[in-house]
């Protein structure tokens, strides 16, 4: 255990960044200002998460002890303590050096971005206290506090989604983010609960606190646990399983998963830097870091695993299906993000935990690039967001067209591209498992890599189709698209801020007679350029053996070399299948893992062909209508789930239970004093004559109990 208090800077130094703009910035109402405090706030715990992870100590993702930093003992009831204490370790410094400095790219777009709005303090504010929610999260040294910063995203997330707060769309949008993610995130909170049950500890880390020994949730797994069955009665059992499976819940709502994925694309409403630091770097790979932080666990709970690989298939190809019909350009951003998460967790489910945090991070570089590339083009377009009226952009805006070709590369899988190789690396982990399921118990590798294999052309077809429509073909700035209005199609004016939002007024949108596209700003082009060089060369640090040694490099995987102290080595022999398949250098692995890289390149090749061949002499394409319509997955859940319950609230609940039965209770009760009240004032006539009767009545009363009672008891 390596102690180090420079840790708390990097959560606190964004918080008070927040409070500064939230106090000072919206008196001051200056852009400079509200701009340099929060881009400043988060260059410091850029530096730190830096020095921390590189530096101090020997880098926290070199040494094999996390660096630990207690500030206070939070809760200790009976065998129960949850300390407010934060954690680096491998895993933790990983996500810490990518989002501080994507974070920090995103929040310096921004400035340029936002210029002229209204609410530009207020905006920071809430970009800031995210960076402190999520920082809280992967810094968290147990699972109590890092619910602490689970909640908190889910909170800022609201905010930033809902920012634009006279706008009934942004409002609906954060409303249905925030409900969803709370869907998920009883689970979270029920798994922790078993977790303390089974093992009596929360902590992620063996540590020693005030002279009290603390063993990690894990070690306790480890060492006195024993794996589950492959069975669907583990899910109900109580044990491992049920713990695995319940923490998922809670990342299927934070990570966009099948069934609770519909609050990410709506979720587009808000600016768009948001979009590419909540829901492409940051928030929504929160559920693929607790999967992996507690890999222990899940491989105890190959039930729970397969669980993980089948729901991560399912809405990697379901969201890509979508995207390919889409015509808001952040709306194929949001579906394909939602299909790149799905690639995450089929790797995890697969037991390969590295490789699907190597996806997270060269995802968190392309996709803050294409989000941010999307940005741009708005800004140049005037505010426009709908593809359909775009095309030549190249022509005008050189270096977003340049710097977002990078990002398109990366993520359809082409050599030497970031996403290539952490693509690739899925892919070949989920074909090459096949010893980790028993065969023939489920559903196996063989269909998972086939989802997974079509999912990849998918991605190459519609984020080809997306850089076609926007940037080739014949300029469309001024075209006319039928039921233009009458369609959800254009529901992009989310990020018409600069004048449409100056009043905070929602105004409908329109393109100038005169209008030309123009390059964005420096702000906003830098950040870009940046982003598009990591993109491209990022991917060389996970280089795997297959490849690398085709050069005359032993083994250039530096990633995984890194992360595989975090990564448990349990006796299971399902954990030990996948942990040894692909990992092996012999010739024929070696030659498996080549053709079948080969393959992903050719059929990303493919996909992008189709793209081109389909779209770039008809951009305007008729798309399936139900791909259009999403599968018409609302209207499914508003029709079957949503309306059932509103129905059944209004008219059961509030109307029956709660007006008829608890009101009626309560108001009859009244109702009645009331009228005994009524009655008894009937007596208060006024006159003495009557009161002196009344006491006479009542004197006579009492004297004939006594007599009577007198005269029984003679008898």
């Amino acid at each position: 255990m390596v102690e180090n208090n420079l840790l708390s800077i990097i959560i606190f130094a964004p918080l008070v960044g927040a409070v500064i703009n939230w106090l000072i910035g919206g008196k001051l109402k200056n852009e400079a200002f509200s701009g340099l405090i929060a881009c400043g706030s988060i260059l410091v715990s850029t530096v730190v998460a830096f020095y921390i992870a590189f530096v101090a100590g020997g880098g926290a993702l070199f040494i094999d002890k996390p660096v630990l930093d207690h500030l206070w003992t939070w809760i200790q009831v009976g065998t129960f303590r949850a300390d407010f204490g934060l954690g680096m370790d491998r895993l933790s410094g990983i996500y810490a050096c990518f989002i501080t400095f994507v974070g920090l790219l995103i929040h310096i777009f921004a400035t340029g971005y936002m210029h002229g709005d209204k609410g530009f303090y207020r905006f920071f504010a809430y970009l800031n206290l995210f960076m402190f929610a999520m920082l809280t999260l992967i810094l968290a040294d147990n699972y109590l506090l890092m619910f602490v910063g689970w909640e908190g995203v889910g909170l800022c997330s609201y905010l930033l989604i809902g920012y634009y707060i006279k706008k009934d769309e942004a409002r609906k949008a954060a409303k249905k983010a925030f409900v969803m993610n709370r869907i998920g995130d009883w689970g979270v909170l029920i798994g922790i609960f078993l977790v303390f049950t089974l093992t009596g500890s929360i902590s992620f880390f063996d540590k020693t606190v005030d002279g009290q020994q603390v063993h990690s949730v894990f070690t306790y797994v480890l060492e006195h646990m024993h794996a589950d069955p492959f069975t669907w009665g583990a899910i109900v059992a109580g044990g491992l399983t049920s713990v695995g499976v319940l923490l998922f819940i809670g990342a299927t709502g934070k990570s966009a998963q099948i069934p609770l994925l519909t609050w990410l694309p709506d979720a587009m409403a808000g600016p768009t830097p948001v979009s590419a630091l909540i829901h492409a770097a940051t928030m929504v790979t929160a559920g693929v870091y607790l999967v992996v932080r507690s890999n222990a666990i899940y491989q105890m709970s190959p039930t729970a695993m397969w669980i993980i690989a089948i729901i991560g298939a399912a809405t990697a190809i379901f969201a890509a299906s979508i995207a390919i019909a889409q015509n808001d350009i952040k709306k194929v951003l949001a579906y394909s993000t939602v299909s790149q998460l799905g690639f995450m967790f089929l790797a995890a489910g697969v037991g390969a935990f590295t490789v699907a945090i190597f996806h997270v991070m060269t995802h968190a570089f392309f996709k803050a690039l294409l989000f941010l590339g999307s940005g741009s083009v708005i800004h140049g377009m005037h505010h426009e967001q709908d593809m359909r009226k775009m095309g030549n952009l190249k022509k005008h805006m050189p270096i977003t067209f340049i710097t977002m070709a990078m990002g398109w590369l990366a993520i359809c899988g082409i050599p030497i591209w970031a996403g290539f190789f952490s693509k690739d690396e899925i892919l070949y982990k989920t074909f090459a498992a096949d010893k980790y399921f028993p065969s023939g118990a489920f559903l196996g590798e063989e269909f998972l890599y086939g989802v997974a294999l079509v999912t990849a052309v998918l991605t190459a077809v519609y984020m080809t189709r997306m850089m076609v429509m926007t940037f080739w073909g014949e300029e469309r700035f001024h075209h006319e698209i039928e039921g233009e209005h009458a369609h959800d199609d254009h529901d992009a004016h989310e990020d018409a801020h600069a004048h449409v939002h100056d009043d905070d007024e929602e105004e409908h949108h329109h393109i100038p007679a005169d209008f030309k596209p123009h390059e964005s700003p420096w702000v906003m082009t830098v950040p870009l350029i940046i982003l598009a060089f990591l993109s491209t060369v990022g991917g060389l640090i996970g280089v795997p053996y297959a490849m690398s040694s085709l050069v005359g490099i032993k083994d250039a995987n530096t990633f995984e070399h890194v992360l595989e102290p975090v990564i448990a080595e349990t006796e299971m022999p399902t954990a030990i299948a996948a942990r040894e398949a692909g990992k092996s250098h012999a010739p024929e692995v070696v030659q498996k893992e080549r053709l079948l890289a080969g393959l992903s390149v050719v059929m990303a090749a493919l996909g992008i062909a189709i793209g081109f061949g389909l779209f770039l002499k008809t951009p305007l394409r008729k798309m399936p209508k139900i791909l259009e319509q999403k599968w018409r997955l609302d209207e499914f859940y508003n029709g079957y789930i949503v309306d059932p319950i509103t129905r059944f609230s209004t008219k059961s609940l509030w109307k029956g239970f709660d007006v008829g039965f608890i009101d009626g209770i309560v108001n009859g009760i009244g109702g009645f004093v009331m009228e005994a009240g009524n009655a008894v004032r009937g007596l208060q006539v006024g006159y003495v004559r009557s009161y002196a009767a009344i006491i006479l009545l009542g004197a006579l009363a009492v004297l004939g109990y006594f007599i009577y009672y007198g005269l029984k008891l003679v008898a």
